[in-house]
């Protein structure tokens, strides 16, 4: 059984996954179909976690969110999400805290809702993967990324929940690392900056994917300049919306 929290009150959800399939100019043959990942709560200030305890790894219990064709991994456990992806239209761009799962925008690109991935090991979270629920390969197309409000006043103004955040410089970076699969075969590597020196990411950007090619899964996650011998002092999160492939 699944819940969504909005902290102490529940919000219905509803899942999409837009399809087109246009007309290629020459022949007037169709072109491929495209499925592009978005989702929708009916209520602000909301966060979805499973209640599924069925698998653990880790310190976490693993419940795939699956919005066909798309699977991406889901985790929660005692201390709340747990990596991997979560959906959220929380709207709190001035608390600097791991556990405050929104957006610096506040929204998704075309909506109230967005998706939400720490990106931590296994031992302390799960990966940010997204692969497909059929097993067949895609064609990586595109997506938006943004960075989360815990990030964004990490680097932006020195502000963390446990004070091991360095000021910031200009020769500073932090940087989304998203890499294609095909079965176990990587298919390429794009690097996207979230921060590059005292610039900091605050709108919905678009990444084309597709230099990746054909996937079966894409696999995300993070790399700052401000780290200790323990990893990243950065918070290890950012925000996903409209992520779309073809056949």
């Amino acid at each position: 059984m699944k819940k969504v929290l909005s902290f102490a009150l529940m919000a219905l959800t509803m899942g999409f996954v837009f399809t087109s399939c246009d007309k290629e100019e020459n022949g007037g043959e169709e072109a491929a179909k495209s499925f592009t990942l978005s989702y929708s709560l009916s209520k602000a200030d909301s966060v979805y976690l499973s209640t599924d305890s069925t698998t653990k790894v880790g310190y976490y219990y693993k419940a795939d969110i699956t919005v066909d064709p798309f699977v991406l991994v889901h985790g929660w456990g005692a201390w709340g999400f747990g990596g991997g992806f979560t959906y959220s239209s929380c709207t709190n761009d001035t608390t600097a805290s791991n556990s405050n799962l929104s957006a610096i925008t506040k929204k998704g690109v075309k909506g109230n809702t967005y998706f939400i991935s720490y990106t931590g090991s296994e031992n302390y979270g799960l990966p940010a993967e997204v692969s497909f629920k059929d097993g067949k390969a895609y064609q990586a197309k595109e997506c938006y990324v943004t960075n989360s409000t815990s990030a964004y006043l990490a680097i932006k103004e020195g502000r963390d929940e446990y004070g091991s955040c360095k000021p910031w410089t200009e020769n500073d970076k932090f940087t989304l690392i998203i890499k294609g699969f095909n079965g176990e075969n990587e298919t390429g590597t794009i690097e996207f900056l979230l921060a590059d020196g005292l610039d900091v990411v605050n709108t919905w950007q678009q990444v084309d994917l597709s230099k990746l090619g054909k996937v079966t899964s894409i696999k995300f996650s993070l790399s700052s300049t401000d780290a200790s011998q323990y990893g990243m002092n950065t918070p290890a999160y950012f925000c996903l919306d409209q992520l779309t492939v073809t056949e």
